[in-house]
């Protein structure tokens, strides 16, 4: 395969990027889709936690075991995304994917992916929690206002971890290094990811309407197997997502990487 996908050759027009992320998500799903589901399930932990003793799958500060779960939940999402996005990267820039070599090389980097991670989800944080914190009859006003910037700094900083693992920045250089690719850029960046979870949200209502069907055809002695299986759809919708957005982050940050290069020149 040609070294075309990943990096890129040339700044790319909307629909060759997206072309681009199809021809990855193809060429790289079934090689990232047990990671993929393994992130999902891990990234589940507390919820699947508070299901089991009966109670809403919601973060309660008074449960350190719930807590806890959540942290190391997130951490295992975030270090098996990071896997992915390394596997599709060597899959798209035509290298052979060798054993376990891309989960090994997040687990070396793993405290470095932690701190961007932390740094990011506080950057929005800090837009998010005040408007949290206001009395119920103003707090959805207050989310309303905030949300604009909180998704701005989102933006700006979620190639953070592309540019750590493949552009082998430091923790803070990778954080302004994703700034400075998106600033400029920041529009069309929000318009692929607006088409990215389109199609994610639509694969997931298919498959919704899909189980709610078979739900209904089935009787009182089957609704736990059909549960089952609407459980294990949803997984599988959710790992194909994760696949499908990484490849499109990939996409994205070689194509704003090329860009970056030619504005220089």
């Amino acid at each position: 395969m040609p070294n075309a996908l990943y990096p890129p050759l040339k700044p790319r027009s909307f629909g060759e990027l997206l072309d681009a992320v199809l021809q990855i998500f193809r060429l790289s799903l079934l090689k990232c889709l047990p990671y993929a589901t393994l992130a999902i399930v891990g990234g589940q932990l507390s919820a699947l936690y508070y299901l089991s003793r009966g109670r809403l799958p919601v973060i309660d500060s008074n449960d350190p075991i719930g807590v806890a779960l959540y942290g190391v939940g997130s951490l295992i999402f975030v270090m098996l995304s990071v896997t992915i996005l390394l596997r599709q990267s060597t899959i798209a820039a035509g290298r052979p994917v060798i054993g376990s070599t891309d989960f090994l090389d997040t687990l070396k980097r793993a405290p470095a992916i932690a701190a961007i991670a932390l740094l990011a989800g506080t950057a929005v944080a800090v837009f998010m929690l005040p408007a949290l914190a206001l009395a119920p009859a103003y707090r959805t006003a207050g989310i309303a206002v905030m949300l604009a910037p909180a998704i701005y700094v989102w933006i700006a900083l979620s190639f953070a971890l592309p540019a750590l693992v493949l552009a082998r920045k430091g923790v803070l250089a990778s954080l302004a290094y994703s700034f400075r690719l998106v600033r400029g850029n920041w529009w069309r960046v929000a318009g692929i990811y607006v088409v990215g979870f389109a199609v994610i949200l639509t694969l997931w209502v298919l498959v919704a309407a899909l189980a709610a069907i078979a739900l209904s055809d089935n009787g009182a002695d089957d609704a736990a197997v059909g549960r089952a299986i609407t459980a294990a759809a949803f997984l599988a919708v959710f790992a194909v997502g994760l696949t499908f957005f990484s490849a499109l982050t990939l996409a994205l940050f070689g194509d704003l990487q090329i860009r970056s290069v030619t504005q220089a020149e």
